[in-house]
């Protein structure tokens, strides 16, 4: 039934009272409607926990057209829950997931494996190129997503960290970014859930000039990402280092309302958006591999856009 599991863990899943979160890829399993995937979950849930338990549904929702993700909770003592994530990709339960409280002192009965991101990443585009890409659909205005609220910012105290493997850390203010040198691109935005605008226009720095300042070490393979609101995000090296990719400061002609990000933020068009962090403070090149919020919940190391990378596959 289980394939293999991953203790794994965020900054941003912390401040929303989750210690741990247990992911677990599962021997690909066919199922015909809801009252199955409840099935099947309550069963792999009994055998982790190592006791009878029974799931209360929270909700579902549409990944794009390729998977359908529901949640459900476990009810405990004292107002505390377990949740569980199942991700289904057509008809078939690939990945759940267990996001266990703080305070909660819980053995979980599994083998533990160390994850892999190299596996799941093929250097090759879709040969299917679309428009709208596949899976997606275009609306008018951008959804716009605060998982952890949106953050206070004084620019006063605003700074852009780059550090961790590179020759040269900086750590510039707004004015100081302009000073860099900025361009302005037209771009469309693709969330993972399965929405895309159609050429948003974003002003900023772009990435290979920040590269080219800092001077990565020739052992860098992944930037971390943090936010002002403690939202994380991992991006391969190779996505960063893209002419397309920006520090954007601007949007549409004016600076970056709060709601998109402001002062700062990723844009990443290949990748699906929430790799694109808002309210940036901190960029790290690194040699391994770190789980942020969304990868920490099943979502894809990388996420690319042509080849429907929303979920982890190993």
């Amino acid at each position: 039934m289980i394939k293999q599991c991953y203790e794994t863990s965020s900054k941003g899943l912390l401040t929303k009272g989750v210690s741990r979160v247990l992911d677990c890829a599962v021997e690909e399993y066919s199922v015909r409607d809801v009252p199955e995937v409840v099935d099947y979950t309550t069963s792999l849930v009994n055998r982790v926990l190592g006791k009878n338990t029974s799931l209360s549904l929270d909700s579902s929702e549409c990944i794009g057209t390729t998977h359908t993700l529901y949640r459900f909770r476990i009810v405990l003592e004292k107002g505390k829950y377990i949740g569980v994530r199942v991700v289904v990709r057509g008809r078939t339960i690939v990945r759940v997931l267990l996001t266990i409280p703080m305070g909660l002192d819980i053995g979980l009965h599994y083998q533990g494996s160390i994850y892999n991101p190299t596996r799941e990443l093929t250097w090759k585009q879709s040969n299917t190129q679309t428009d709208p890409p596949r899976g997606q659909v275009y609306v008018d205005l951008p959804v716009v997503y605060a998982i952890l609220g949106i953050p206070d910012v004084d620019l006063r105290s605003w700074r852009l960290s780059i550090n961790g493997l590179v020759e040269n850390p900086a750590v510039y203010t707004l004015p100081e970014l302009y000073d860099l040198g900025v361009e302005t691109v037209k771009t469309s935005f693709h969330c993972v859930t399965g929405w895309s605008v159609r050429e948003l226009e974003f002003t900023g720095v772009p990435a290979e000039r920040i590269i080219e300042v800092v001077k990565p070490l020739k052992s860098v393979e992944w930037v971390y990402v943090e936010s002002l609101d403690g939202y994380t995000t991992i991006i391969p090296f190779t996505e960063l280092n893209n002419p397309k990719t920006l520090i954007a400061i601007e949007m549409n002609g004016k600076p970056l309302n709060i709601l998109h990000g402001y002062p700062a933020r990723l844009v990443i068009p290949q990748l699906y958006g929430w790799k694109s962090a808002k309210w940036i403070s901190r960029i790290s090149f690194m040699n391994k591999y770190i789980d942020g919020y969304w990868e920490s919940l099943g979502y894809h190391p990388r996420g690319r856009v042509d080849l429907e990378e929303r979920f982890k596959n190993t």
